[in-house]
Formats: C-alpha cells, sequence, structure tokens
C-alpha cells in the first residue's frame, strides 16, 4: 500500500482526503472534541465561512443553530436546525 504524502501527516488514517485537505488548509473546523448535547455537538462560537466536521468520524456537519431561549449553539450531522422554531439557523450545508 503506498504511504500517504506528508501533507496527510496531520490525519494519517483520514479515508476523506476532501475532509483532510480542508480541515489542514483551515478551511474546516473540526467539532469531534466539543461536548456533546444529545446527538449535536456544543460550539463556543460559530466561524462564518468554514465547513464544520467530526474528523474522528469523517462526518460533516449539516446544520448549526443558535437556540433562542439561551443563546447555545449547537451543531449536528443532520438539518435539525433548519426551519426549527426554537433555533436560529446559523449555517446549513
Amino acid at each position: 500500500m503506498p504511504s500517504r504524502p506528508k501533507k496527510f501527516a496531520q490525519y494519517p488514517d483520514m479515508a476523506n482526503r476532501a475532509m483532510a485537505r480542508k480541515l489542514i488548509a483551515g478551511r474546516a473546523i473540526d467539532v469531534s472534541e466539543c461536548a456533546r448535547y444529545g446527538g449535536a455537538y456544543i460550539l463556543t462560537k460559530f466561524v462564518e465561512g468554514k465547513d464544520y466536521c467530526d474528523a474522528k468520524t469523517e462526518e460533516w456537519i449539516w446544520s448549526i443553530g443558535k437556540r433562542k431561549s439561551d443563546g447555545v449553539i449547537l451543531a449536528s450531522k443532520r438539518d435539525e436546525f433548519y426551519q426549527n422554531d426554537n433555533f436560529e439557523c446559523l449555517w446549513l450545508r
């Protein structure tokens, strides 16, 4: 099996090279270490113009919403924060 190019050294086991490239270039944010609320990730802030992913599971985040009741920002692998009256949708993939 050929070895991975050095540019993927940060993510040697990642099969999704597009995700690895975005993470390395700073165009994506890894949420895998974030605390969880149910199946969603709790974000401390939202950065406009970035993609979000879980680098450990190699899954993209599909929606990010700010809960209207308390301002908590949650990220999900589903579109659950889009057209949800309890959230302000900040981002939709």
